[in-house]
């Protein structure tokens, strides 16, 4: 096998995993949607600083051999924003 087979076969691995992190991330946005609500009906603030350093430091702490606490923030930042977002829709 040469190497652009052996890419175009590592490849197809990457697709399927893209696939099910957005699967996964499509079931967090919708949770993100049903905790909008919440926050709506008792007029509670979107945006939860603490909650996000947990998340941050708890992912750190799990995966500190694989990422650093910063490659883990600006992997999430983006997530934190999109659930923000879908939040500031349900008031």
């Amino acid at each position: 096998m040469n190497a652009k087979e052996k890419i175009n076969i590592l490849r197809q691995e990457i697709d399927k995993l893209d696939d099910q992190i957005l699967k996964l991330l499509v079931n967090r946005f919708q949770i993100s949607a049903k905790i909008g609500d919440v926050k709506s009906s008792e007029e509670l603030l979107v945006g939860d600083p603490n909650r996000e350093r947990e998340i941050i430091d708890r992912l750190a702490h799990q995966f500190e051999r694989d990422f650093n606490r910063e490659d883990i923030a600006s992997i999430f930042s983006p997530v934190y924003q999109i659930s923000k977002n879908i939040q500031k829709k349900r008031k």
